[in-house]
């Protein structure tokens, strides 16, 4: 088989510059959000191995400084109104069930409050006071704080669902970098550019305490991180590398660290109780803190004391963010290397860690299979290459790029799709849909392009996810409502498609090549209001559409017949793909679990295969998930039986006209040390010696059981066939974004 082994898509994941957890008074789930240099802010759920649930889709110029979360906890009552203790209780009661609320801001001085579900802002004001460098929600969930670079910290009421400005407290000299609420609510800490920790009471708005950080050769130290412990204990992280740790009310230090890190502090994050401390910054060492009580000769216990009390290095380059979520046992980073590490809180620095991915979770590249055509989603730009002859090195039959289409919207991608054909290209950002017609010149590479202004006729806003039928005549526009829209293309593709000669006629009657809204299919659940359509799949012979979405609910509409057809089951585990067989009406759902459920459509229910094996596929091959999650599935019409998965970091082979072999054979597992269950090592020997003859590879892999592991690709963003001779494969090595990287922190060590 052909392979065409792709590492020419440029996509570099954007530089981490904060995270935030949910609030712990908001019980039925937790949430991570993501802030990126780009502006994008990720969506991460812990409950499946902290799976990339969602993205907020950023723009140029939109850098998320800072990310908070708030969850109101108290009933504020107005002075005219009276509250008995029953409706108090009542109304406490909603108000904790009420979803937390997510701010971001950033250096262009905005505040800005995103619905979670649509994706879109629903409020947003300005800070008054420049860039914000900081922010923090009170524990109540009813203030906001920003730092602003004109030395305010300026509150803002976000109770009930507001987004006002309150008041001012005393400007400061320099900028504010950090800052965080006393326990009590009563007292922001903040910290300036100026080498100055300020203690400032809310209710007065004014300055009650000053701290001086250490100062070198006069120059101004920047007070990079803050965390106010339950005790009232106050720590610092700054530029000359300390960690000091503050009482509140005198103001003086009660312990400092001069030596643990070699360069700037950027972060700091406490467990609830204050027992431990984490910082961490430039040098890339995440240290952890923690009180010991001493006792003297005569048995007397003297008082807690810091002490460093384990280090380690998860990153290649600065940490910007830590955060604890002690419901999983699990510290949180993430920096300029652009990824998010998670390590077990309890057993730091000896516990498990894991890197998760930086790709998105759903692919950036799409094919036009008949044309040998792939195309690229980038940040807000489309790439369109022309697939070569793989087995040919001569210049000229190489890959090329034809099209690099750069969107004037300010606003980044956030999904995209190419008909089979090669003629349609959909881009759509949160706020609007763009549709390209592509014409191709037979003698040379390049290829003319046009706006379709029809679109914007049907005022369908932005859409979470794009996708064509392959007869290349519908669209199907999943939007941010939550609706379904299905687009009937065949009158206006005679408009583009018509040679210049015919412009003239075309011109007399321009409303004849409109685009149709053939149906708009509405979500069938009680739910529907608090999800978004994050999967769709069509058929190969363009009948049936299926949409899974962020509650787990996928659908099945018949595009024929432009009706709802069924409901799958509901499944345990989040859905991460939903694909087609290429030559029957079967659905391949897979998930989480690494789990794999075969829907026949027509059936309206499993398929013979999953009802035999539902719980009976191997554990080795479940545990599979711990590496990175299942992102496709591809199938090759000359081997129907076989279905490839795949992942960043392997390809799954099923061949499922053989029964599963539950007693496999006893082998060391690569990929899994603790199971027995191996059916890797016979395959990845012959891959090392088929090294030169890579189009073979996938026959070679052929075992006698019927799953069949591959891991000598890595970094996966995207694998599927042409054809029944030829496959495709997108890889972006690590090694190829971090040379893209800054450089890291190096300090020359004596005799090295």
């Amino acid at each position: 088989m052909e392979l065409h082994r792709c590492r020419f898509v440029n996509y570099i994941p954007s530089a981490i510059n904060c995270l935030a957890l949910t609030p712990n008074t908001y019980k039925p789930y937790t949430l991570l959000a993501c802030g990126r240099e780009n502006g994008d802010i990720d969506i991460w759920d812990p409950r499946e191995g902290w799976f990339l649930k969602k993205t907020i889709p950023g723009g140029s110029n939109q850098s998320v400084e800072t990310v908070v979360w708030s969850h109101q906890n108290v009933i504020t009552e107005d002075e005219d109104e009276i509250i008995s203790e029953k409706e108090r209780e009542k109304l406490l009661k909603q108000q904790l069930l009420q979803e937390p609320r997510l701010f971001i801001s950033g250096l262009n001085g905005l505040i800005t409050e995103y619905d979670i579900h649509t994706l879109l802002p629903k409020n947003e004001v300005s800070s008054n006071g420049g860039p914000v460098w900081c922010a923090a929600v009170n524990h109540k969930g009813t203030i906001l704080a920003v730092g602003c670079e004109d030395g305010c910290i300026r509150l803002f009421d976000i109770a009930d669902g507001n987004l006002e400005y309150m008041r001012s407290l005393d400007r400061q000299d320099g900028r504010i970098l950090s800052l965080t609420w006393s326990y009590d609510d009563n007292t922001i800490i903040s910290g300036s550019s100026v080498s100055i920790i300020h203690c400032l009471d809310v209710k007065l708005g004014q300055i009650s305490r000053r701290i001086t950080v250490d100062k070198i050769r006069g120059e101004d130290t920047l007070v990079w991180a803050l965390v106010a412990l339950k005790d009232g204990t106050i720590v610092s992280g700054d530029s000359l590398g300390n960690v000091q740790f503050w009482d509140s009310k005198m103001g003086t230090l009660i312990k400092g660290y001069k030596e643990v890190h070699k360069a700037d502090v950027l972060c700091l994050t406490a467990t609830e109780d204050g027992a431990y401390v984490f910082s961490s910054g430039v040098d890339r060492k995440i240290v952890r803190f923690s009180t010991v009580t001493n006792t003297n000769q005569k048995g007397r216990r003297s008082k807690e004391q810091w002490v460093v009390a384990g280090e380690r290095r998860y990153h290649s380059h600065d940490v910007r963010s830590l955060i604890v979520c002690e419901q999983y046992n699990t510290l949180l980073s993430g920096g300029v290397d652009t990824t998010v590490v998670t390590c077990e809180l309890n057993s730091f620095p000896f516990g498990k860690v894991i890197h998760l991915q930086a790709f998105p979770s759903k692919p950036l590249i799409q094919l036009s299979k008949s044309k040998k055509l792939m195309m690229c989603q980038l940040n807000n730009t489309i790439e369109l290459w022309k697939l070569g002859d793989s087995t040919q090195l001569e210049f000229e039959k190489m890959n090329k790029k034809l099209l690099a289409l750069n969107l004037k919207n300010d606003n980044n991608i956030i999904s995209s799709a190419i008909s089979e054909n090669g003629a349609w290209i959909a881009v759509s950002t949160i706020e609007e849909i763009k549709l390209f017609h592509i014409k191709y010149s037979q003698k040379s590479t390049k290829v003319e392009i046009n706006k379709v202004r029809e679109i914007e006729k049907l005022q369908i806003s932005g859409a979470h996810k794009l996708i064509f039928a392959p007869c290349s005549t519908k669209l199907v526009v999943a939007g941010i409502d939550s609706i379904i829209y299905v687009l009937d293309l065949s009158n206006v593709e005679k408009k583009y498609s018509a040679n210049k000669m015919d412009s003239d006629d075309i011109e007399e009657d321009e409303n004849q090549y409109d685009i149709i809204l053939l149906k708009e299919f509405e979500q069938h659940s009680s739910d529907a209001s608090n999800n978004t359509i994050c999967s769709l799949a069509v058929s190969n012979d363009s009948q049936w559409l299926a949409s899974g979405d962020t509650n787990n609910n996928i659908y099945v509409f018949n595009l024929d017949t432009l009706l709802y057809h069924s409901k799958l089951p509901s499944f345990s585990s989040f859905h991460t793909s939903i694909s087609f067989h290429p030559l029957s009406a079967t659905i391949v759902v897979t998930c989480l679990s690494n789990e794999f459920f075969i829907y026949d459509v027509e059936e309206k229910g499993f398929a013979n295969w999953t009802k035999e094996y539902l719980n009976k596929l191997p554990e080795a091959f479940l545990k599979l998930n711990e590496k990175s999650k299942i992102m496709g599935v591809s199938f090759n019409i000359s081997d129907p039986n076989t279905m490839t998965l795949w992942s960043s970091e392997y390809i799954c082979q099923i061949d499922l006209s053989k029964p599963i072999n539950i007693q496999l054979p006893n082998r060391k597992r690569r990929f899994n040390e603790n199971n027995d269950a191996n059916v890797l090592e016979n395959a990845r020997a012959a891959l090392v010696n088929a090294e030169d003859n890579e189009k073979n590879e996938f026959k070679k892999l052929k075992q006698n059981y019927h799953f069949s592991v591959i891991t000598r690709y890595k970094q996966i963003m995207f694998m599927e066939y042409l054809n029944d001779n030829e496959s495709v494969i997108v890889e972006r090595p690590w090694f190829s974004i971090l040379e893209k990287l800054p450089q890291s922190f190096y300090r020359h060590k004596y005799g090295t």
